[in-house]
């Protein structure tokens, strides 16, 4: 008989295989199950499962084999980790329920009695937003200052 009519050996159940893809990174998986045709792998560490034919499997590379036992090794608690104390965050910040007063216009300014009258006017329809711009408008205003 033929080398080519021997049927390809199906890997055992449990063991890490490698199969090469076409953008030149080999995809890992464990055997998972075999239907007579595919043998079904799942990514080492999780992930989507897949299923392969027998002959495009192949035995992973030490390199492979490495990044293996590094995607199955369960992550343990460090002694530091585990002797860390306890942080609790600071308390809440409390703002003031009081309302702030209005800005004071300058005396004599028409430019802040606008704004002024902006900022209430956006205070009465809850536009608080627009009433800050009022008032740093007011602030930032000069009046006869160097």
């Amino acid at each position: 008989m033929p080398a080519s009519d021997h049927p390809t050996p199906v890997p055992d159940l449990g063991t890490y295989m490698a199969e090469d893809t076409t953008e030149g990174t080999p995809r890992l998986g464990k055997v998972t199950a075999w239907d007579g045709e595919l043998v079904h792998l799942e990514p080492p560490g999780g992930g989507a499962p897949w299923s392969a034919a027998p002959a495009g499997l192949r035995r992973p590379s030490e390199r492979e084999r490495a990044l293996i036992r590094v995607l199955t090794r369960p992550v343990t608690a460090t002694r530091s980790a585990a002797r860390a104390p306890r942080t609790f965050p600071e308390p809440p910040v409390v703002l003031s329920v009081e309302p702030v007063p209005p800005a004071v216009p300058a005396p004599g300014c028409a430019t802040c009695a606008l704004a002024a009258e902006r900022e209430r006017q956006q205070l009465r329809d809850r536009d608080h937003s627009a009433a800050v711009d009022s008032r740093i408008e007011m602030r930032g205003h000069p009046h006869g200052r160097p």
